[in-house]
């Protein structure tokens, strides 16, 4: 995971988040842009997309999501658990779930797993995107902070992921390697 006290590379832009007045830096490549944020109640969401890609037709995509005050009322594996069932309602192929486990992150509990879909369909807030589903792969970090719980995840997708085969040989960097610091989430 990046530290604060690393250098940067070059070739990456800092991005400062504001979640429930707590702030989160994050890194990406400079061809990235924040496509989409929003607060509304409880729950906070950001996600993060290549310059030229749109929510509905993406190839690669960062999001990290923030529930208020969620953190003593479920554990980080049980949140990823529920999180799968949902994204297997929303898979239209085969899915697959594949738990990587529990860690401490800067001190907090922490919960990773891989989702795949052989075909996820192009949509965002229910807008349709062009064309048909396509392979998706993710890589999906909860941390529970000592108030809110946060979702992290970075994922792919591309015709090439469209077999189950391909899937498994596929890793997607971890979603905290794009966070400066999580000591700064509660």
């Amino acid at each position: 995971m990046s530290n604060a006290s690393e250098p940067l590379p070059a070739s990456s832009t800092a991005h400062q988040l504001t979640i429930f007045k707590q702030q989160l830096g994050l890194h990406f490549p400079t061809d990235w842009r924040l496509a989409y944020s929003e607060q509304s109640g409880n729950m906070f969401s950001a996600e993060f997309v290549p310059q030229q890609e749109m929510l509905t037709s993406w190839s690669s995509l960062y999001c990290i999501q923030g529930f208020k005050g969620m953190a003593d009322g479920i554990e980080p594996e049980e949140f990823l658990d529920t999180f799968a069932v949902n994204y297997q309602q929303v898979c239209e192929g085969e899915m697959q779930y594949n738990k990587l486990g529990a860690t401490q992150i800067e001190g907090k509990e922490s919960f990773s797993a891989m989702l795949t879909c052989s075909k996820m369909p192009h949509t965002h807030k229910g807008k349709s995107g062009q064309g048909v589903g396509m392979g998706e792969i993710g890589h999906y970090t909860v941390i529970s902070g000592s108030e809110d719980l946060f979702l992290l995840h970075q994922s792919a997708r591309g015709e090439a992921l469209l077999s189950p085969t391909t899937q498994l040989s596929l890793s997607i960097e971890p979603p905290v390697k794009m966070v400066s610091d999580i000591k700064t989430l509660r």
